[in-house]
């Protein structure tokens, strides 16, 4: 089991990174869930349905463990940096597509960041890993007409945030 693990963080560790900072607000809470994430989906390997993309239970394992680990700090509304190097990392890992410079893309984050969890946790679903409305409710175990009433809600706010400053 532990080549397949080996095999499958070579494959998915990079984007599962990403979807952690995404989630996060700084790089030790996005460890952390990094690392919550793969323990998890080690120990629950056995429930792994084979024809499922493997992707796509990791990223819902994340998640998951995202929105039920309310104690830890990365589930608090901020975006901190504890070093230059840390908002460097930060920049470095925004989408190379990305229209925005990176001063606005930290602006929108922070924007995003103020949002309640669960609109939050839909924007970057949507947005930043491009998942469509069906496999954000599949995660989520929620109905796609809740994922849609969140995404719109959540766009309104950040239209509205990104038009008074």
């Amino acid at each position: 089991m532990k080549e397949i693990f080996t095999r499958y963080v070579e494959l998915y560790g990079k984007d599962l990174s990403r979807l952690c900072l995404s989630l996060c607000c700084n790089t030790q809470d996005a460890e952390d869930l990094f690392q919550d994430t793969w323990h998890k989906a080690m120990k629950s390997y056995y429930q792994y349905r084979s024809g499922y993309p493997f992707d796509k239970w990791l990223f819902a394992i994340c998640v998951n463990t995202y929105k039920n680990t309310l104690k830890l700090s990365y589930n608090r509304n901020k975006l901190d940096f504890t070093s230059f190097e840390e908002k460097e990392h930060f920049i470095n890992s925004l989408p190379d597509n990305s229209t925005l410079t990176p001063e606005a893309y930290v602006e929108l984050k922070k924007i995003i960041y103020d949002l309640p969890k669960k609109l939050r946790v839909v924007v970057v679903l949507k947005y930043f890993k491009d998942y469509s409305i069906k496999e954000i409710a599949d995660m989520l175990k929620i109905p796609e007409g809740t994922v849609k009433s969140r995404l719109h809600t959540a766009t309104s706010i950040i239209k509205r945030r990104l038009g008074d400053e």
